[in-house]
């Protein structure tokens, strides 16, 4: 019987179930995304117990010296001795590398780890093929062994089962391979959201340094499983003692160590996975929440209206013996009828959401490869449906008088009848506005920082500029140091001479490149000694075309020379950040730099601009003349409207030599890309957010106002039958829809307070908080205003004959 008559309403049908179910399920998918990120296990044995090994080198004050500090010598000698330290269970090794495998095809590049056996173990890794690497494949067994994910298993041996008879090459070295992963392993996130691990091999053959107590190693990752996650604190002081103990023997009479201890910091590995992607979700889950709000208070004037048209219905009811409860089932059973099929709609739209979200669309967010519809994502939608139902039919309910109703049949519905009562149409366009001057508000804010972001000149060269890791195979154990410089700058020289290319330079680690995890802050001194006023920096080492072509611009001073970057002459060039810094010192050019507690300075004979990188804080920096030749990079510029690829830059190297390649390929342009991908999303977000808000706000204030001038279309056109013009009628009316504005104003301003209370950064309180509000206040008068002149104009632009007959 319900579902007959609301056949016979199809587009009052359609609107409520689309409505609700783009809006719910917006609100699924991202209720999905916060549970898979915050709630959800992980797929990993003991998950509450693994722990990733973090630190940072501090003075005796505890104040940080060097971020992401651990010697790389500790970590393999506390690797070794994780026996003696009873809270941990296990520990595990991965050092992460790209590498060029020789044998294949085209020597494609593979993401590669080199892991002690624990890792795979520690993990439970399932395994498509084969085994895990042994205990005698571990440390010191110089056994070349290697297991691949299970989509290079696909890709590049066809998923042939032979696989496990095979061999991989990576430097000279033949790697046998003795595992395939299973097609859903999820690789936890040790290093940046968007690495996933091509082949893991065995840990002697990492490309690192050889380990020392005086340096750490940023492609290192230490993974403990701690026995009781309530001993981790005593876990770490015991290992934290142990490591600074060994650090003073090793680092005895070093002054850079003096005064030092290394901090450690044991991170869930949880905690590790999600990153900041919680906060981007929560975000998404309180918007699409606001969308449902929205919607639904468009979905209550609706149905209010629709009761209003069922008067007769609801007296007859009344006549046969209908209570209130009866009169609020038959509304329940009609609206459950919507809200199941607008719930059962929503799944599908959710799924559509999540497909969106595995493409990529909001970047590398963690776990996106779990994500999928689960039993309790279903039963949240219908949950929230049937609640939603229940909630709308009391309230329709309540606003039927029921003695009014009998009074109606009574008189033969002769002058009276059902109404939405002013209060209710008031508080529906008050919640309505109140709802989208906040969001709007808010939005305006995270869009002004985003976009900033987003316009911001960074000062790289973007345009025709393109970075080039190189690999160099067996050239770093087979030749010296000034053997490989020499070979490094004759490839820089061929490549110079191709057609296109305008300008080449070679260094080491560019401040921003592929590789997103990015590296520790270090400090020097502005005096020698002991803890002489010291400052934190980043340095980079190239020659200067290599920095010309990054971008850097000279402004005071002068540029490295040819000379000075292969001898590495003891001369800098520093940013504007530093060169401040240095002239409250006194002089810039020919200033005094030393590394710290040491002795030996470095002159500054240069000052460049500063550079603004994504996601990062504008730092001192360091510019050192080198040329590096462990993890060279190649920075290549080229004429306007010409482009250099990959293999053209493979034939030039391998004509100076066969074992130099490329490993890495990027133009500038598709790195700001991939560095400003969350910024760009952010701002897409809030956005379309806002749009959303203004148009489902727009239309259910249009539904309100529309129902209010039915009510007074006899009134209005005594009004213009009497002398008004069609503007007084027009003022009138929206006299009366902008006083709900002021309560939403009012609540407005009091709710974005308590927020710029309890979390300043998200509406801080500023001037430029105040502006958002003010634009968005404008907006919404600007949205009321336009409501009211469509909802009005079929009066005002017609004689008030029409109004007084009622057409």
């Amino acid at each position: 019987m319900a579902w007959q008559k609301l056949r016979c309403h199809v587009s009052y049908t359609l609107t409520i179930i689309i409505t609700l179910a783009l809006t719910l399920g917006a609100l699924v998918a991202m209720y999905n995304l916060n549970y898979q990120l915050l709630a959800a296990p992980l797929p990993y044995p003991d998950a509450e117990r693994l722990v990733l090994m973090r630190g940072a080198l501090v003075d005796d004050n505890n104040e940080v010296k060097q971020s992401n500090f651990i010697p790389h010598a500790g970590s393999i000698e506390a690797y070794d001795k994780q026996a003696q330290f009873s809270d941990i269970e296990v520990m595990a090794i991965q050092n992460i590398s790209i590498d060029v495998e020789q044998s294949l095809p085209s020597s494609p590049t593979f993401n590669t780890g080199a892991i002690t056996p624990e890792f795979m173990s520690i993990l439970n890794v399932p395994l498509a093929l084969g085994r895990y690497f042994s205990v005698d494949e571990g440390i010191d067994s110089q056994q070349p062994v290697a297991i691949v994910s299970y989509q290079v298993w696909q890709r590049y041996f066809g998923g042939n089962t032979n696989v496990l008879d095979q061999t991989l090459v990576f430097k000279g070295v033949s790697f046998k391979i003795v595992g395939v992963t299973g097609e859903r392993f999820i690789e936890p996130v040790l290093s940046t959201p968007n690495w996933h691990t091509d082949v893991w091999i065995s840990y002697d053959y990492n490309d690192s340094p050889t380990p020392t107590w005086q340096r750490n190693n940023i492609q290192t990752y230490q993974l403990l499983k701690l026995h009781d996650l309530q001993h981790a604190r005593r876990a770490k002081l015991s290992l934290e003692n142990w490591l600074n103990e060994q650090l003073q023997q090793q680092t005895a009479g070093e002054q850079t160590f003096a005064n030092s201890k290394v901090q450690l910091e044991f991170v869930p590995i949880k905690t590790r996975i999600i990153g900041e992607a919680s906060q981007v979700s929560i975000m998404m889950l309180l918007g699409s929440t606001v969308l449902l709000l929205i919607a639904l208070s468009n979905i209550c004037n609706l149905v209010l209206s629709r009761a209003a048209e069922q008067q007769k219905s609801f007296a007859v009811q009344a006549a046969l013996g209908a209570k209130p409860n009866h009169l609020f089932f038959h509304i329940a059973i009609e609206l459950g009828l919507l809200f199941i099929s607008a719930a059962a709609l929503s799944l599908l739209i959710a799924e559509g959401v999540i497909g969106l979200l595995k493409s990529g669309v909001v970047g590398p967010l963690a776990r996106l490869q779990e994500l999928q519809l689960e039993a309790h994502t279903i039963a949240f939608a219908f949950t929230v449906s049937t609640l939603l139902c229940l909630l709308l039919s009391w309230i329709v309910s309540r606003q039927l008088n029921y003695r009014h109703i009998i009074q109606q049949l009574q008189s033969s519905g002769k002058g009276t009848g059902v109404q939405i009562s002013a209060m209710t149409r008031t508080l529906l366009i008050s919640f309505q506005l109140f709802v989208c001057l906040s969001l709007l508000t808010v939005c305006l804010g995270i869009l002004q920082t985003s976009w900033q972001n987003l316009q911001r000149d960074t000062g790289i060269r973007e345009h025709n500029t393109y970075q080039v890791a190189l690999n160099l195979g067996t050239l770093l154990q087979q030749m010296s140091r000034e053997e490989r410089s020499q070979l490094l700058l004759s490839a820089v020289d061929s490549l110079a001479k191709l057609p296109q290319v305008t300008k080449v330079g070679i260094g080491g680690y560019p401040p921003f490149s592929y590789w997103l995890p990015g590296f520790s802050n270090r400090q020097m001194q502005f005096e020698p000694g002991i803890e002489k006023n010291s400052f934190e920096y980043q340095s980079t080492a190239g020659t200067w075309p290599y920095f010309d072509t990054f971008g850097a611009t000279l402004i005071d001073g002068r540029a490295f020379t040819h000379e000075e970057a292969i001898n590495n002459a003891p001369v800098v060039i520093v940013n504007q950040t530093l060169a401040t810094q240095l002239r409250q010192q006194g002089q810039v050019l020919g200033a005094k730099l030393y590394p710290r507690n040491g002795q030996q300075s470095v002159e500054v004979i240069g000052v460049v601009e500063d550079i603004y990188l994504p996601k990062q804080s504008n730092i001192a920096r360091v510019f050192i003349p080198s040329v590096p030749t462990g993890y060279p990079f190649v920075l290549i510029e080229t004429h306007a409207h010409t482009t250099i690829s990959r293999a053209e830059i493979n034939q030039a190297l391998t004509g100076i030599h066969p074992q130099m390649r490329v490993y890495n390929f990027q133009s500038t342009t598709m790195l700001l890309a991939t560095h400003l991908q969350q910024a760009r999303v952010i701002s897409m977000f809030t956005l379309m957010l806002s749009i959303f808000a203004l148009a489902l706000a727009a239309l259910g204030i249009y539904g309100v106002c529309k129902y209010s001038v039915a009510l007074r279309r006899f009134e209005l056109g005594v009004r213009m039958s009497v002398g008004a013009t069609p503007f007084a009628v027009f003022k009138l009316v929206l006299q009366d829809n902008l006083r709900p504005v002021i309560a939403a104003s009012c609540a407005s301003i009091l709710v974005l307070l308590s927020i710029a209370i309890l979390q300043d950064t998200l509406v801080p309180i500023t001037l430029d908080s105040a502006i958002h509000w003010l634009i968005s206040l404008a907006t919404v008068i600007t949205l009321v205003t336009g409501v009211t002149l469509l909802s009005s104009r079929n009066i005002i632009a017609r004689p008030a004959l029409h109004a007084l007959r009622g057409e």
